[in-house]
């Protein structure tokens, strides 16, 4: 249950970096790329734990079960690793255009008053 929670919140985290502002094609590459490990884990979790514990006994499919969530879990953490930086990346992207914008601003207001002064 917990790790369902963990698979959710990282879902709904990928689509918030995605829905932020990008002009990067490479992160938003990686972006839909993360969405379809995430969706994969989710997809092979719940075939494991529904089709695997019946060939076993009990404790077998138990310890079975756990090692899968356990690698999902590390998984999971790894995705995570990537997101942070990803989102860290988005954000400093956001700061270079916002800079580039004030730069050609300045740089119209510059060559306007420039214009002015010769004429």
């Amino acid at each position: 249950m917990r790790l369902r929670f963990v698979l959710t919140f990282v879902i709904c985290f990928i689509f918030s970096v995605g829905y932020a502002q990008d002009t990067n094609n490479d992160i938003e590459d990686r972006l839909r790329a993360l969405e379809a490990e995430v969706a994969t884990l989710d997809t092979r979790l719940a075939t494991r734990t529904t089709s695997g514990a019946g060939s076993m006994d009990t404790s077998l499919a138990g310890l079975a079960i756990q090692r899968q969530v356990d690698e999902l879990a590390r998984q999971v953490e790894s995705l995570s690793r990537q997101l942070t930086t990803l989102q860290r990346q988005v954000e400093q992207a956001g700061r270079d255009a916002a800079s580039a914008t004030r730069e050609a601003q300045a740089a119209r207001r510059d060559a306007r008053d420039a214009l002015a002064r010769a004429r």
